[in-house]
């Protein structure tokens, strides 16, 4: 069966207040012990799935569960074993027949005689409510609170979660977001199985996510297209997010992190607007909580950018010793940044719209999405030639705005890729490629100019920075001509043939 559910951190703050609140209703209380299960070398955890065996009241159950992408759809199967007092021996066997044990199978396929182990085990104290809404909602929700233990490595856990049972999907997102706005809860695509596993592994979250293209078919009308649009961003925003929201204290953290989830609310902020055409239910509202996050998340990269590439190739070029400097004071410690209402309501808003609750109204849109966005690749197409044109005598400000729509020209491009030969797409993106890397650095090169000259009234050695950076400027500014007139001259491959699927 498929499960739905909507899984959620709890800011040390406000955990009294919910639990009082959650008790309101009926309450069953329940100790659940569970052991995780996989392969020595991790093959179930590399496939985003888990088995484990837990302990209920009922007696011991196994579980199989398959990831889908971080999206709260999720396929499991369950197993009762009965109320045997020692744990039975794991076996996949159990699950035959069932959509999870066939993703299972094509996991360990490289691992036929592959032995399972014990990864991690968590020890919980749940509490269960049903909650119920109109049109019939029943929504199970289950706060839980205990630890991960793998070895002799601990991780606390207090996290509430919302699983859809029956009624209008839509209102299992309108019952969160008022859980949202009420307790200041923050979504988690992280799983207690893949929390436990990077825990095994000594780490305290999961490597930086990359963007990955949407799963599109060439029969997706419009509104299906921009909601696939929109899963695809938020399998990169919300595991980053993740890995970030949860840090303890002040810290900035990874500075990969910072740069994928940066990169996937630009391509959220892409979809919003280069996709507003479609009709497809996207909320104009979005862009301002998105807009400050990424602004925010921009003036942490800068910083660390100077503390990191900036600073070594000083120190390269013979600079003088100079103190470290000061992050900008104006934004909030990154995790309170990251937990805010506002933009929590937002990721959740997108979550329901990329699942389809609610559906959305009849597309103005009608028709294929293709010729549409076809018609504003090319706009952008045509005006990343005349900014090749005069990039060398813009001034900054619109340098920086021929950067902006390079990147949204590139992300709404890759939106639509798949649909196409890959062949013809790679030749795109390779003329393309340059051209962002050539702007990336001639904006981080300004923005490094501006601090040091900042700096200088304090500390007057930061002008040799600034010399050495204003010495490469010209160049940096030619080059950055040079690739984008490259990338202007790049065949489209929106107007080519179809991609054949499926030997059609």
């Amino acid at each position: 069966m498929h499960e739905i559910e909507l899984k959620f951190q709890v800011p040390e703050a406000r955990r009294r207040g919910l639990q009082q609140a959650f008790r309101r209703g009926h309450v069953a209380e329940q100790r659940l012990l569970a052991v995780y299960f996989d392969t020595e070398d991790r093959l179930l955890a590399r496939h985003g799935m888990a088995l484990r065996l837990r302990h209920e009241p009922g007696g011991w159950v196994q579980t199989l569960k398959a990831g889908s992408g971080h999206r709260p759809l999720r396929l499991e199967d369950n197993v009762a074993l009965g109320a045997a007092e020692a744990m039975p021996a794991p076996d996949p066997a159990r699950h035959g027949g069932t959509p999870a044990h066939q993703r299972l199978l094509k996991a360990l396929a490289p691992a036929k005689h592959a032995t399972l182990v014990e990864v991690f085990r968590t020890d919980v104290t749940r509490e269960v409510r049903l909650m119920k809404g109109p049109g019939g909602l029943v929504v199970e929700a289950a706060l839980d609170r205990g630890e991960l233990q793998a070895g002799p490595a601990r991780h606390a856990l207090w996290e509430i979660e919302f699983e859809w049972k029956a009624g209008p999907l839509a209102g299992l997102f309108a019952l969160a977001a008022d859980w949202v706005a009420q307790h200041g809860l923050w979504l988690d695509s992280v799983s207690k199985a893949e929390r436990g596993h990077w825990l095994s592994l000594g780490k305290t979250s999961a490597p930086p996510v990359k963007a990955q293209p949407p799963e599109l078919d060439e029969k997706l009308g419009a509104a299906a297209f921009a909601r696939a649009a929109v899963a695809a961003c938020l399998a990169q925003v919300l595991p980053n997010l993740s890995a970030l929201a949860g840090r303890d204290g002040n810290g900035a953290g990874d500075p990969d992190h910072v740069h994928q989830l940066r990169v996937g609310l630009r391509r959220l902020r892409t979809v919003l607007r280069e996709m507003a055409p479609l009709d497809a239910g996207l909320d104009p509202g979005w862009e301002a909580p998105l807009a400050g996050v990424f602004g925010a998340l921009g003036r942490l990269r800068d910083q660390q950018v100077l503390e990191t590439q900036t600073r070594k190739a000083l120190i390269a070029a013979g600079a003088p010793p100079l103190s470290r400097l000061q992050p900008p004071s104006e934004d909030p410690p990154l995790p309170s940044l990251l937990q805010a209402s506002d933009f929590q309501q937002v990721l959740l808003a997108a979550q329901a719209l990329a699942m389809q609750a609610p559906p959305v109204t009849p597309e103005a849109c009608d028709g294929p999405p293709l010729p549409v966005l076809a018609e504003r690749l090319d706009q952008l197409q045509r005006q990343l030639r005349r900014d090749a044109r005069h990039f060398g005598t813009l001034p900054p400000e619109h340098q920086h705005r021929a950067r902006k729509r390079l990147k949204r020209l590139r992300y709404l491009a890759e939106f639509t890729a798949p649909l196409f030969r890959r062949s013809e797409v790679s030749r795109y993106f390779e003329v393309l490629a340059p051209a962002q890397d050539c702007l990336g650095r001639l904006t981080d090169q300004m923005a490094a100019q501006a601090a040091y000259r900042e700096a200088a009234a304090a500390q007057p050695e930061a002008w040799f920075a600034v010399g050495w950076l204003s010495a490469g400027h010209a160049e940096a500014v030619r080059a950055a001509q040079e690739a984008l007139t490259q990338a202007g001259k790049a065949r489209p491959f929106w107007h080519g043939r179809l991609r054949r699927r499926h030997g059609r």
